[in-house]
């Protein structure tokens, strides 16, 4: 037994090494050898998965990780194996030429929107502006900068004072929104829930939203890849929506301009660019309020957070506000486990969003 497990290792490790230097046929000759040995291992179905699609043999791929998942791995490898499921879908689908679908704007579904922005880079603004005037060119809006915000709760809480719209989006000025039917989907998060972003936590753990981990989080983020594509980090996309969050990230939030009149920023306590978000969120599932998350919106973030000793001193004070309400940090230094995957292009990524929520609705 204990030569046999050895001899898995091997190859898996060889296999591995394999990948590493893009020997895809040579890495599938070794997984297969020691899928021979260990059949039930679901890791070497996952690794056999990989390699196959990418020889784009998707339909081997495909049965490769039904196998994985067929052996109910623990996360992160379930987590993994589900989206590279739905990578292979999405292959075929790109190949077939079948193109993302699009939610239609109803007519009665729309309603003014006040696009509120703190931004001092006059550059960015102008095309996070031309963003949002495309997006919600079918929707009455109104764009209102904030250029000289002392901070972003000072900013928000200015631009509220002058927003004139019933629906307000509260929106970094390096936030990409790729989903083109944008407008559509942002309305029919706001007809079912009071606050809307695009990721959170059910359970807040320190001064992150993402610190909880697996199985707490929903919704997902992009950051700019290589060759023109994204790496988008899925905390869980199970669904359109998921509501009953206990905070939301401050990328992207919508809610209502007399909602967040009477929560306000607490820009006393937060001063600088960091924990508004949280501690605005939280205050308003205390009240019962929905936050939630559209998972089908596809936002890419142009910057990554800074953890560092100006986010440290913010963080206390969130803490030191809410003691007793949220789970202590985990550690100066944490890195939850998460599934990101590389995709080429938008088309790709929102068939992949399609595949997801629909495979789930399945089960």
């Amino acid at each position: 037994m204990a030569k046999r497990i050895d001899e898995v290792e091997a190859l898996y490790q060889r296999a591995v090494a394999a990948c590493g230097a893009s020997d895809w046929e040579g890495a599938i000759r070794l997984t297969e050898q020691a899928l021979a040995r260990e059949p039930e291992l679901a890791s070497l179905h996952y690794l056999l998965g990989n390699c196959q699609l990418e020889l784009a043999e998707h339909e081997a791929a495909l049965q490769a990780y039904s196998r994985c998942l067929g052996l109910a791995p623990r996360y992160p490898l379930s987590a993994e194996a589900t989206a590279q499921q739905a990578l292979c879908r999405t292959r075929i689908d790109i190949g077939n030429g079948i193109r993302p679908a699009t939610e239609p704007l109803a007519a009665g579904q729309v309603v003014p929107v006040s696009v509120l922005i703190c931004s001092a880079d006059s550059g960015r603004f102008a095309r996070t502006e031309g963003m949002y005037r495309h997006l919600l060119r079918e929707v009455p809006h109104e764009i209102v900068l904030i250029d000289d915000a002392r901070s972003l709760a000072e900013g928000y809480n200015r631009a509220l004072q002058q927003a004139r719209h019933d629906i307000v989006l509260l929106a970094h000025d390096d936030v990409g929104i790729l989903s083109p039917d944008f407008a559509a989907r942002l309305l029919r998060g706001m007809r079912c829930h009071d606050l809307v972003g695009i990721a959170g936590t059910r359970r807040l753990v320190g001064g992150a939203w993402h610190f909880a981990g697996y199985p707490h989080l929903a919704g997902q983020v992009g950051m700019p890849g290589g060759d023109g594509g994204y790496v988008v980090t899925l905390y869980d996309v199970k669904e359109r929506e998921t509501k009953g969050l206990q905070a939301l990230d401050g990328l992207l939030l919508a809610t209502r301009r007399d909602t967040a009149l009477r929560l306000k920023f607490d820009q006393d306590s937060f001063d600088g660019w960091h924990l508004y978000d949280l501690d605005f969120s939280l205050r308003a599932s205390r009240e019962g309020l929905d936050c939630a998350t559209c998972n089908d919106i596809l936002v890419v973030h142009g910057s990554q957070g800074s953890y560092d000793g100006h986010w440290l001193r913010y963080a206390q004070r969130f803490l030191d506000k809410h003691k007793g309400r949220v789970d202590p940090m985990p550690g100066l230094v944490f890195k939850p486990e998460l599934v990101s995957l590389p995709l080429r292009s938008a088309d790709e990524w929102q068939l992949l969003t399609q595949h997801l929520i629909s495979a789930s609705a399945r089960t």
